[in-house]
């Protein structure tokens, strides 16, 4: 583990406390969920929290785009773009095991996740993840669903989201989208690759499913 992970690492949790509350803040959804979702989000990232110091780097192929979405992070997210640059050669990026054998080749090379906070992330916290999704410029990524509370915050690149079997809406940086327990959603990328900020609550231990 490098010598400044602890302070790269703290940097990070601060910081999207920081933007955890902003979102409270500014938000007036009214989802009781979604409340209850970011009171404990950011309940969990008001303390210092424990270095994992089994955790270690891993690169996806999908990482090829994500100096790009890190330079074209819009200004207003600025504090989150620089602190991901500083944090991203120690990331454990991965792709969900209930995917093989179920989504084509494509998707893995152009899909994966990182948990940075969580139970075996890179700061470890047994009652929430928040890490980054990364999808590739041009990706399907079919509908799905999980027991955990979920949001996304699009950090950068435009894409089109789905929830249940609604139509596919545009979803641009500065956009959120939450998914309540067992909500089944789907996205897809036009063009541009996509950097999401997501934190997960409730059942955490059990990775999505696809649903077929």
């Amino acid at each position: 583990m490098p010598e400044n992970s602890i302070t790269v690492s703290e940097e990070f949790r601060k910081t999207v406390n920081s933007f955890y509350k902003n979102s409270k803040k500014n938000n007036q959804n009214n989802v009781p969920n979604y409340n209850i979702h970011l009171d404990k989000v950011i309940e969990a990232t008001s303390k210092r929290l424990t270095l994992n110091n089994s955790y270690k780097s891993n690169y996806q192929p999908v990482c090829r785009f994500l100096n790009s979405c890190i330079k074209n992070t819009p200004k207003k997210y600025q504090a989150i773009a620089e602190v991901t640059q500083q944090i991203k050669e120690l990331l454990h990026w991965k792709v969900n095991d209930n995917y093989k054998n179920v989504y084509p080749d494509h998707f893995f090379q152009n899909e994966s996740f990182v948990e940075i906070i969580g139970p075996s992330g890179l700061l470890i916290c047994p009652n929430i993840r928040v890490g980054f999704l990364l999808l590739g410029k041009d990706v399907f990524y079919p509908s799905h669903n999980h027991e955990a509370l979920e949001l996304y915050n699009i950090l950068s690149g435009s894409s089109l989201w789905q929830i249940n079997d609604e139509k596919f809406a545009k979803k641009s940086p500065g956009d959120e989208i939450f998914h309540d327990l067992w909500i089944s959603h789907a996205m897809k990328t036009v063009g541009q690759p996509v950097l999401a900020l997501f934190s997960w609550s409730g059942v955490i231990s059990k990775e999505a499913v696809p649903i077929n």
